[in-house]
């Protein structure tokens, strides 16, 4: 046989061997996919016969999250704020984890854990009459990602409020509050986590199903009571871990029910009231 010929059914069998094996995964695959499907469906079933309703459009999976560290970076921090200020600016220690910047455009407080206060300059820059687009392309300019969760008009006075998101995921615990007056920037309040990476943790995230079953016995053995999960989104809750600024990310799932919400430690499955924070 010439080696032309040889060599074309040598690629066509390895073609034919690779299709079968794509198969076998693409198989394998769906099988996991419907056999997951249905240990939700049952642990949902096996929770209404207890009393407790599930919205699963509502539910996401907390698969690819982990604990993490993020360090508080004060170049790269001074940097940011002074994109925000629109000039170059110098932190100034006031001690306990508490930087102080100051600018011609307003004055910015950074504490550890990434709380922050802006108090804006009476100046026309910031003035807008689009105060939600405003605020989205503020944070922009600092280099966060972050979701509007609401807008408040009273009175002349606009309050537009953003969850931070990091690696896509929701931070729970980093919001802000940026409040405008007859169309111009006051000020910005609340926290949000202006490094960039972070330490992962080892740790595995519980199912969606033992998830489920873990919130139905923590719910059981604090005695509180509730008839329906309304939603059930995964995330991150950070807590400041020292006044140099280091901040620990948990994923958790922020658990919505007809009476209260609630944290499910995604690693753990420990329970903690919301209002309890």
């Amino acid at each position: 046989m010439e080696w032309k010929k040889l060599k074309n059914l040598i690629i066509l069998i390895l073609l034919m061997v690779n299709g079968f094996l794509l198969v076998l995964v693409g198989a394998r695959r769906e099988g996991a996919v419907r056999y997951e499907r249905a240990a939700l469906e049952q642990t949902v079933w096996v929770l209404e016969k207890n009393g407790i309703e599930v919205d699963l459009s509502a539910v996401t999976d907390g698969a690819g999250l982990s604990a993490m560290t993020v360090e508080r970076d004060l170049e790269r921090e001074a940097g940011l704020v002074g994109v925000l200020l629109s000039e170059e600016v110098q932190g100034e220690n006031r001690g306990g984890g508490l930087y102080l910047y100051r600018g011609v455009l307003g004055e910015v407080s950074v504490r550890a854990g990434g709380e922050l206060s802006v108090e804006f300059a009476k100046d026309k820059h910031w003035e807008s009459g689009l105060p939600e687009q405003h605020a989205a392309s503020l944070l922009k300019k600092l280099g966060v990602e972050a979701e509007q969760t609401g807008v408040t008009e009273e009175d002349g006075r606009t309050a537009v409020r953003f969850r931070q998101r990091w690696n896509g995921a929701a931070v729970f615990s980093c919001e802000v509050e940026l409040v405008y007056r007859e169309g111009r920037l006051e000020t910005l309040q609340g926290t949000l986590l202006m490094a960039e990476g972070g330490t992962a943790e080892a740790g595995q995230v519980l199912s969606l199903p033992t998830a489920l079953m873990r919130f139905s016995e923590e719910i059981a053995s604090t005695g509180d009571v509730c008839s329906a999960i309304c939603s059930m989104e995964a995330g991150y809750r950070g807590t400041a871990q020292s006044l140099s600024g280091g901040t620990r990310l948990t994923p958790v799932w922020l658990v919505s029910t007809n009476t209260a919400g609630y944290y499910l430690d995604c690693v753990t499955g420990a329970l903690t009231r919301v209002s309890d924070q």
